[in-house]
């Protein structure tokens, strides 16, 4: 009888563990598939502001300005975006690098703020670094062509005006050996 009991149980055992064993592959399916929290919702946003006109641009810009006022984090550095974007008419890369640098992101934020718009405000922050690096140097070089174009000039000036004092010692010169001649020429033969 014993032998009969064990034997039903290891039958049923049978049966259970392919049951418990979809349960979990089903748990863990549930698990996998869930909603990751890897998209940037800034790339997204960023790629809608560039299909913007001006006008829609500054409306945005506008509202972005009214949501910080309201408290949005998000705000900030979707106005941060709107400065950043080249085509912008309110394109501003020092600003936008300005309102990055200020961005404190609360630790509630830091919680529900996913790693790909971690990675997006960080890139954005180093490509603003580099293109105001880059901006700087362009001014500097501006300054320096300036620079040089105005010292060439008056160099340019002052060798036409040394170009015009040899012309007049060369006239000098020839008048002064014309006179020499005719002097020579009246001078009496001895």
């Amino acid at each position: 009888m014993m032998i009969d009991l064990m034997k039903k149980i290891r039958f049923s055992r049978l049966k259970m563990t392919p049951l418990l064993l979809l349960f979990f592959i089903h748990l863990t399916g549930c698990q996998l598939t869930e909603k990751s929290n890897d998209d940037s919702q800034y790339s997204h946003y960023y790629l809608w502001l560039k299909s913007l006109s001006n006008q829609e641009l500054l409306k945005e810009t506008d509202k972005q300005k009214q949501n910080i006022t309201d408290g949005y984090f998000k705000a900030e550095v979707n106005l941060a975006l709107l400065y950043a974007l080249p085509n912008s008419p309110i394109y501003n890369p020092y600003t936008a690098k300005t309102t990055l640098n200020k961005l404190t992101i609360p630790p509630e934020q830091a919680v529900q703020m996913s790693a790909a718009d971690f990675g997006f405000i960080s890139m954005m922050k180093d490509q603003l670094n580099q293109q105001i690096l880059t901006l700087n140097k362009l001014i500097l070089t501006e300054q320096l062509s300036q620079e040089n174009q105005s010292l060439l000039q008056s160099k340019a000036a002052e060798r036409s005006s040394l170009m015009s004092q040899i012309q007049k010692l060369k006239q000098q010169i020839n008048q002064l050996k014309k006179i020499e001649i005719d002097i020579n020429n009246q001078e009496p033969s001895s």
